[in-house]
């Protein structure tokens, strides 16, 4: 049962590390508010991934599947395992979707060490129990 949904809006950070031969760009960090259907933002998703609402309550979720995006150019939609905590709006929540997402996908190219880029995305996350 669907318990929140949230529209998120920022960026999907990434950072050039060594690779094997090459440099690469690392996995994304999310930074971005998660805003209401009324446009109010009422939370955050940061690192972890974590997400987190004004009133206390937090998710921190783990991958369990992917499916490509639909749209060119963006992250995929993920199903993540969470563990919540507080008493607020997520409290209960078992999993988590991203979904309807644009942009945010990992820059084309090389890159050089330690050289970071914030790549603008939005995305969906809707919260279930």
């Amino acid at each position: 049962m669907s318990i929140a949904s949230f529209a998120a809006r920022g960026a999907q950070i990434y950072t050039c590390i060594a690779g094997e031969g090459a440099p690469v760009w690392s996995a994304a960090k999310p930074d971005a508010d998660l805003a209401q259907p009324d446009g109010r933002v009422v939370g955050r998703h940061f690192e972890g991934p974590t997400w987190e609402i004004q009133d206390g309550s937090r998710v921190v979720g783990s991958v369990i599947d992917q499916a490509p995006a639909p749209q060119p150019h963006a992250v995929a939609w993920l199903m993540l395992s969470a563990r919540a905590t507080g008493s607020g709006m997520l409290a209960g929540t078992r999993y988590v979707l991203r979904s309807d997402t644009d942009g945010g996908e990992k820059p084309a190219g090389g890159c050089t060490p330690g050289q970071t880029v914030r790549v603008p995305y939005t995305a969906t996350y809707t919260f279930y129990r």
